[in-house]
């Protein structure tokens, strides 16, 4: 019996990773920026810290077909405004379902609906959105693969939409990687020893939270969460366990506004015909921190 099990999550895998020779099943990520200052009031800083978690599961279901699933959480900690007495706390918590598609030898497509609930959690009745990703690998040779779909999500602005493009590579050493889906992230690294790897990233996060507690419910938060980073990598128990230590150039903002108050269209870091009035200050770029662990299946 646990041979077959086996025999169902090897094959599964090898399916889900046409662009990789790995996959993460379990991700746990926590980033710190200690000192993020007020812009309108330069003596007054909050910290800012975010926790995610990622789980996902393939199962097969034929030679050319797997299901896929999994749980995403994060936490979004700050305060919103200079005169907070209190930190907010942002959930966001996603349900993924959906396949992955082997269309022929060249061509396979994941196609995923992203159900989800984002807030403080005083109450749902406004936190539920709806997302779909669909992302397709076209195979060039044995090291590189061309990456290319789109995302969408209602969120509370309105519809965000992200025409995503990338290229995934590995060196025939296996020294250098690159995997980009440009814009919302993408990563380089270099084998510098058997079990290290140095490298760079960014990341590019749009999302939305509805504020249900009593002296905020007729607001909602706009959150954009870019990054720019360098990382040490420590591939451990040989590779399944691998821990990432980064440096992170923080250009996060977190703006507040009020129910309603939306536009129609989204892209990331462009909205068309935007009239909205923030509520609160933003908040200035800033140095942090964040370490990663993944549970990692190689191939």
């Amino acid at each position: 019996m646990n041979k077959i099990i086996l025999s169902t999550l090897l094959s599964s895998l090898t399916f889900l990773t046409f662009g990789q020779n790995y996959v993460d099943l379990v991700k746990l990520t926590h980033t710190q920026v200690p000192n993020s200052v007020f812009e309108n009031n330069p003596n007054i800083s909050t910290p800012i810290t975010q926790t995610k978690l990622s789980t996902s599961i393939p199962i097969t279901l034929n030679d050319s077909l797997v299901f896929l699933t999994g749980v995403d959480y994060e936490l979004h900690r700050l305060k919103l405004n200079p005169l907070a007495a209190d930190f907010s706390n942002l959930n966001i918590a996603t349900l993924k379902l959906g396949f992955n598609i082997k269309h022929n030898s060249k061509l396979t497509g994941t196609y995923l609906a992203l159900p989800k609930l984002a807030s403080d959690f005083g109450h749902l009745n406004k936190s539920f959105q709806i997302g779909a990703i669909a992302l397709w690998k076209f195979k060039l040779n044995t090291q590189t693969k061309l990456v290319f779909g789109n995302y969408i999500n209602t969120e509370r602005f309105g519809i965000l939409n992200v025409p995503i493009f990338g290229v995934y590579h590995k060196s025939k050493n296996e020294k250098t990687e690159i995997d980009i889906k440009f814009p919302i992230t993408g990563f380089g690294d270099y084998k510098v020893h058997k079990n290290i790897r140095l490298g760079a990233d960014f990341l590019l996060i749009v999302r939305t939270f509805d504020l249900a507690k009593s002296d905020v419910n007729e607001f909602y938060v706009h959150t954009a969460s870019n990054e720019l980073a360098a990382y040490l990598q420590f591939d451990l128990l040989k590779e399944r366990l691998i821990i990432k230590a980064k440096a992170v150039y923080a250009m996060y903002d977190y703006g507040m506004y009020a129910d309603g108050d939306g536009t129609p269209f989204g892209m990331l870091g462009w909205y068309p015909g935007d009239q909205r009035m923030r509520l609160n200050s933003e908040t200035s770029s800033a140095l942090g921190f964040k370490v990663s662990a993944f549970y990692r299946f190689q191939l």
